[in-house]
């Protein structure tokens, strides 16, 4: 008893790490579990599982696999609550009836003969314990040899070998009713390398009968020899009949006998297809899940819509009565269900008016803490974690009609997003460590996805600000500047460019003393009117209105993009303004403009400070356009005024034969005399200059 209960500690790095390895499947803690609920039902194995560590559901898990600390600590709460210092052994001659066994026990009730069980558990040890290697050898018929070799860093106690022997007595069992016998002569704890333990079994009941049979049959006949010269015939004859009966009496009951068990073998290689076939449909199931929320996530964009698709495949494919998403509001402050199937109506409503708060610090629901810490939670019985509840809690768990349930968070790289929750009510089927790992698996995808729809909203989102902006700016910077800095990569706000251009100078002749009498709202209704028509004469020019001064504008064509036909184009505009102006009154009388055209090289770029800058052009065409625009006032019936360079690009144009020279003018901020030329709608004038006196 007290050997059983050391704990040996190493100093060893490595075999200190080995003890917290996954060493021992769950099917052996849980055959203590049953043979202590059996033979102990007073004792409450709930507290000397959470001493080890281990969890009810872990238990149920038939893929779960526990530490040697584990498994120790365990031990040393059940020998204490026990006080049975054999009751490593009883639990391993339990094994032979214990549902625990599962798959294995049914597996090894396949063969015909203990020697093939006893030899195949060379083959079969390792689902049972990762901590030792098994070798087998058959000693003679009834007789086998069991080697178990603990592989490195393994530390292994007394305890363990003792369920060994227990277990391996109860192998027999299932084919001969009763226990091996089994010896152990060499054990790691009493100096030996390794341990060896020594079987022996007494054959079942078919075997002893046919070895009857066989013997009665080979022994009648020298008997009947015998006998033929000694006995009378009447009384040979009697003989020979009553072995007969003996012998067909024999193989009759042998017949049964070995019916039986071959029947009960079928039946139990059966058994454990059918649990094979139920763990093929589960991991098909499961792998279909896994693809359908895969295709839903490559193609659903709206997380409402992906969030119904992962559930329709959950209802589907997986073995819950119920399940359902709770997903986080935008400041993550509560949880609110989203989805879910298997409610019924009254259930579904009070879902969908409960809210689980998360910015209160007092919360300790399984939702909220699954949500904040990003851990699951497996529950198998509510009345189990309800003191750990707030009252609210266990009432709304109690309002649901939960009983068992997986909470496992939808998180992705430290961010959570919401809960999935699943419960059994009617099938009352125990949930496992499996089920819940199945649901990890899945909620870190449904995450992902929730972040890719997030993010293609925001792109979306993004996009149509984007569009907004852009034409919001436009108003302020042409287009193409836009997109050249938006879309080109452009980087340096303030790097100018000298490009030909065209530039338009206009101005509303008389404009203050002709709005002096006008309401300021009216002015300004007027001005925007106007230039409203403007712009859009020279937008259609490929032009831009580069800035306004008050009462006019200054347009500039062939930049940013450059164009061939800039001169053309901004004659044209400016004939076109000039055509649609008079339609406007301006002081009861039709509105009168002049304009001012040059064709040259300027700077376009970024003018100001990094507070604020504007997109213009500069240089000597820009002035001359202004200064020409003051000259149309010296001559009312040329409203259009351009310099030599432009009236030579315009050679050939339709609208050339209403160009006038003007001749040699002066003109403000030039030292020189100019050449000009006026432009004069709708007026034919004979060759020759226009001078300003005679205009």
């Amino acid at each position: 008893m007290g050997e059983g209960r050391r704990v040996v500690l190493s100093t060893d790095p490595d075999s200190a790490s080995m003890q917290d390895r996954p060493l021992y499947n769950s099917h052996i803690i849980r055959t203590f579990a049953e043979y202590l609920s059996q033979h102990h039902p007073e004792i409450d194995i709930a507290p000397i599982l959470r001493d080890a560590g281990m969890t009810s559901y872990e238990l149920e898990d038939e893929g779960h696999w526990f530490s040697q600390r584990q498994v120790d600590r365990f031990y040393e709460s059940l020998a204490k609550k026990t006080d049975d210092p054999d009751i490593p052994r009883k639990a391993g001659r339990y094994a032979a009836s214990s549902q625990a066994s599962g798959a294995i026990r049914q597996y090894v009730m396949g063969f015909m003969s203990p020697a093939s069980a006893y030899r195949m558990l060379e083959r079969i040890a390792s689902n049972m314990s990762r901590a030792f290697v098994l070798e087998t050898n058959q000693v003679a018929g009834q007789k086998m040899e069991i080697t178990v070799r603990p592989k490195p860093g393994v530390n292994m106690k007394p305890y363990q070998c003792e369920n060994t022997i227990g277990m391996l007595e109860s192998m027999a069992k299932l084919f001969t009713n009763k226990f091996a016998k089994v010896e152990h002569p060499v054990c790691l704890h009493r100096g030996g390398g390794v341990c060896r333990y020594k079987i022996s079994w007494e054959e079942n009941l078919s075997f002893h009968l046919r070895r009857i049979r066989n013997y009665a049959a080979a022994g009648s006949v020298p008997a009947v020899c015998a006998l033929y010269f000694v006995l009378p015939p009447i009384s040979l004859l009697a003989f020979i009949f009553s072995c007969g009966l003996l012998i067909l009496g024999v193989s009759l009951f042998f017949e049964q006998t070995e019916k039986r068990e071959f029947v009960r073998n079928i039946q139990s290689q059966g058994n454990a297809a059918n649990e094979l076939l139920n763990q093929i449909n589960i991991r098909y199931n499961n792998a279909l899940l896994i693809k359908e929320i895969g295709e839903a996530m490559s193609k659903v964009t709206n997380i409402d819509e992906l969030l119904r698709s992962v559930v329709d495949a959950m209802k589907k494919r997986l073995d819950f009565d119920r399940g359902g998403i709770w997903m986080a509001d935008e400041k993550k402050t509560a949880l609110t269900y989203k989805v879910g199937y298997g409610y019924d109506r009254e259930v579904d409503i009070l879902l969908q008016h409960t809210r689980f708060v998360l910015d209160n610090p007092g919360s300790r629901g399984m939702a909220v803490l699954a949500f904040k810490e990003q851990k699951p939670f497996l529950v198998n019985d509510v009345r189990e974690v309800e003191k750990d509840l707030s009252d609210k809690s266990v009432a709304f768990v109690h309002q649901i009609g939960a009983r068992s349930f997986i909470c496992v968070p939808i998180s992705y790289e430290g961010e959570s997003f919401g809960v999935l929750f699943v419960d059994n009510v009617k099938s009352k089927r125990p949930l496992s460590q499996s089920d819940m790992a199945m649901l990890m698996g899945i909620a870190p995808q449904v995450a992902i996805s929730i972040q890719n729809a997030l993010s293609y909203q925001r792109i979306q989102e993004s996009r149509e600000r984007e569009q907004i902006l852009r034409k919001l700016f436009e108003k302020y910077v042409p287009a193409p500047v836009i997109k050249k800095y938006a879309d080109g990569g452009e980087v340096d706000l303030f790097k100018g460019e000298e490009l030909p251009i065209s530039v338009m100078f206009l101005d509303i002749r008389d404009f203050t003393a002709r709005s002096e009498s006008m309401d300021p709202r009216d002015v300004v209704d007027f001005l925007n009117e106007y230039f409203e028509k403007c712009a859009e004469i020279i937008s259609e020019k490929n032009g831009h209105i580069n800035k306004y001064t008050g009462d006019g504008f200054l347009a500039v064509f062939g930049a940013p993009e450059p164009s061939e036909g800039h001169p053309c184009a901004a004659f044209e505009a400016a004939c076109k303004i000039y055509d649609i102006s008079g339609r406007y009154l301006l002081g009861g009388r039709p509105l009168e403009i002049g304009v001012g055209l040059a064709v040259g090289n300027a700077i376009l770029g970024n003018i100001g400070s990094q507070s604020k800058i504007e997109y213009t052009a500069i240089g000597a065409t820009v002035n001359t356009a202004a200064r020409l625009e003051g000259v149309t006032k010296r001559f009312p019936r040329c409203p259009i005024i351009m310099g030599k360079e432009t009236w030579l690009a315009l050679s050939g144009h339709p609208l050339c034969g209403g160009l006038r020279h003007l001749g040699k003018q002066r003109v403000r901020g030039k030292t020189e005399a100019i050449e000009l030329f006026g432009y004069s709608p709708g007026c034919r004038i004979e060759s020759g200059s226009i001078s300003a006196k005679a205009v």
